[in-house]
């Protein structure tokens, strides 16, 4: 594969050559500065907000589907809804919901930790493929007092019992201003390594393939001088590592005036008074991409009167 650009989005798959392992390895820079740069949230919260959606590309990057691969992190702490989706073809955004003073009487802590934000909460895991006609796929765990990739290692070693390796970490660079975020995954696939290989020998390999991982550094992971191909070359050279095809990773939002008003048809009549402003309009921003719109009185009224005009 030809080589990379220093610091570009992008999702690169790869295999260590020695073990047939295989991972992902995840950079976030323009896409992530759009939806933390977008929402002002609490220097608390951005860096988990980064770090779900490094963590959500470099999950669905080892999936098959056609939709959306939805992270979710769900509590009753100051915040109490975090989301990160991922479309198969590398769309992605993000959204938190807090309350700003809880989010602030957290403070005096560096780094805040997941229990203190979230509280008791859960992280979901969804594979949605409604839109194309297929299923919609979903796994549960409970966050505990964990850090999220530990959550994330509780879920697939309690739900999928797929050996999980993660290092990830984001950071915003105080020489420039901008948020940059990075992950390397290794799992263990049922049918990965050498055909040959014994049981003792996997799991040999796979000790080497986390001890090697442990040895990724947060500043390399957010270099920006330091591809990810160069990134993974460092980690693995003495085992080789192929990289296959990238997957080139947007910001984008599935937001649109059909989706509003398809919600909107959703509520009882009643409900219309309290959602119409002085105008008699009703406006709906979106709270991922902050695009607003609005429903002037004349469609307000063809919808409650059943139109369902697309």
């Amino acid at each position: 594969m030809p080589a990379q650009t220093p610091f570009i989005d992008t999702l690169r798959p790869f295999q260590i050559e020695r073990s047939s392992l295989r991972g992902r390895a995840v950079r976030l820079d323009a896409v992530i500065n759009r939806v933390l740069g977008s929402h002002g949230y609490p220097d608390t919260v951005s860096p988990l907000l980064g770090e779900l959606m490094v963590l959500a590309a470099g999950f669905a990057g080892a999936l098959k589907f056609e939709g959306t691969f939805s992270l979710q992190l769900r509590g009753d702490g100051p915040v109490s809804l975090m989301v990160a989706d991922v479309s198969n073809a590398g769309e992605m955004r993000g959204h938190a919901s807090f309350d700003a003073a809880g989010v602030k009487a957290t403070g005096g802590e560096d780094p805040v930790g997941l229990a203190q934000l979230l509280g008791k909460g859960v992280m979901a895991l969804t594979v949605d493929q409604s839109r194309a006609g297929g299923q919609v796929y979903q796994g549960i765990v409970e966050l505990g007092g964990r850090t999220l990739q530990e959550a994330m290692l509780a879920y697939f070693q309690q739900s999928e019992q797929v050996p999980t390796g993660i290092r990830s970490a984001v950071r915003l660079d105080p020489r420039d201003g901008r948020w940059r975020g990075g992950a390397v995954i290794v799992q263990a696939m049922p049918g990965d390594g050498p055909v040959e290989a014994s049981a003792d020998e996997r799991k040999e390999d796979w000790q080497r393939a986390m001890l090697l991982l442990e040895t990724l550094r947060d500043d390399e992971l957010v270099d920006p001088a330091l591809s990810l191909d160069d990134l993974l070359m460092r980690l693995f050279h003495e085992d080789g590592v192929r990289v296959f095809e990238p997957l080139d990773l947007d910001f984008a939002c599935s937001c649109s005036i059909e989706r509003v008003e398809n919600m909107l048809r959703t509520f009882e009549i009643a409900d219309f008074d309290d959602m119409r402003d002085d105008r008699g309009c009703v406006q709906v921003t979106c709270e991922f991409c902050s695009e607003s719109y609005t429903i002037d009185n004349a469609r307000l009224d063809e919808i409650m009167n059943g139109d369902t005009r697309q």
